[in-house]
């Protein structure tokens, strides 16, 4: 947003400053007078067109960098993000839903995700996208024979990192990946007790062939079967 075409950001009150400069500044984003990957007003414009003070003003930047909104670059400025990452506070709100829900709810929670990644992937994945999950596999397979456990949790997080990523939803990609890092230690903690016989590159081809060959009506059970270990986990 610059020069005349920038909507000038209204002035605020006194009251909860921080707070009503986060509001604000969120609110301006959302209307689309920022958009994302531009810069902000340098912090005196902000100052003087928000009213407030410097120490306000930064108190609010080091909440919204901290919410993955915006990104300070020392000596150049402050960015809104170009891309939408899972955060500490993310994390903390789902580590408090993880810490309260029981393992049927948490199952039940996975399930339903896991399938909606399959079905949002099946309209949007690409030839490129397919060929690394591929790729993913047939390195967990290696890691698989040779017994190399630390390979095996790698390829397999990355496989699911990989397979939300080739949704292009920006605020599902943030709430999958804010979800499966909580998830992650129990994740980590199946392959390693299933390094033996591990079924896991079975479960993600199973997965991968789903989506490329756009099954819809196996889905829900091949999901379900790729779960089937990991449930004991929660």
């Amino acid at each position: 947003m610059a020069g005349n075409d920038r909507r000038r950001l209204e002035t605020i009150g006194q009251k909860t400053i921080v707070d009503q400069i986060i509001n604000t500044l969120t609110e301006s984003i959302i209307r689309g007078d920022y958009k994302s990957g531009s810069k902000l007003p340098s912090e005196f414009e902000l100052m003087e067109e928000l009213q407030v003070s410097r120490n306000s003003l930064r108190e609010a930047m080091k909440i919204l960098a901290t919410m993955g909104i915006v990104e300070i670059k020392r000596g150049d400025g402050t960015y809104i993000c170009s891309q939408v990452n899972p955060t500490l506070f993310d994390r903390l709100v789902y580590s408090m839903i993880y810490d309260v829900s029981s393992s049927d709810e948490l199952l039940e929670l996975r399930q339903i995700l896991d399938e909606s990644t399959v079905q949002l992937a099946m309209s949007k994945i690409t030839p490129e996208e397919v060929e690394k999950l591929q790729h993913s596999i047939d390195k967990m397979k290696d890691a698989c024979k040779n017994q190399d456990v630390e390979q095996m949790q790698t390829c397999d997080l990355e496989f699911h990192m990989l397979l939300i990523d080739s949704c292009k939803n920006i605020f599902f990609i943030r709430i999958l990946k804010s979800v499966y890092s909580i998830f992650e230690k129990s994740i980590v903690e199946n392959v390693r007790k299933e390094t033996v016989d591990s079924k896991a590159p079975l479960y993600h081809q199973r997965i991968l062939d789903c989506i490329v060959n756009k099954d819809y009506n196996t889905v829900h059970e091949v999901v379900a079967e790729s779960l089937a270990t990991w449930r004991e986990r929660v």
